[in-house]
């Protein structure tokens, strides 16, 4: 899950550390830790529900790049039980393409490698 620059400073404004990390393409993505969400508690329950990211509140709708369309993700097994309302799906690419400006501008800021 891609994270925004107020998702991570919402987070850290609460305590919470070390949960994200930044790709080689500039982009902050949530930390998983043996294949699971580093707010997923062993009851399966988000320990950061009231703040978690944006993309997390807009789930299961995510961008498919390919088609440039917001789809329901098919890996998630209860997709069909949540609408996909237009102001869902123009939010999520707002969110995506905030996303991937604030990517870019950390990309420059480190300059060539």
């Amino acid at each position: 899950m891609t994270l925004t620059e107020a998702d991570v400073a919402r987070l850290r404004a609460a305590g919470e550390e070390h949960f994200f990390l930044t790709a080689p393409d500039g982009s902050w993505q949530l930390r998983n830790i043996n294949g699971r969400c580093a707010f997923l508690t062993a009851e399966g329950r988000c320990s950061v529900y009231e703040r978690r990211p944006e993309g997390c509140t807009l789930y299961p709708l995510v961008l498919d790049l390919a088609r440039g369309r917001v789809v329901r993700d098919p890996f998630c097994p209860h997709r069909l039980e949540f609408p996909a309302p237009a102001a869902a799906r123009r939010r999520l690419r707002r969110s995506v393409a905030r996303e991937e400006r604030e990517a870019q501008a950390r990309r420059l800021a480190r300059g060539p490698r």
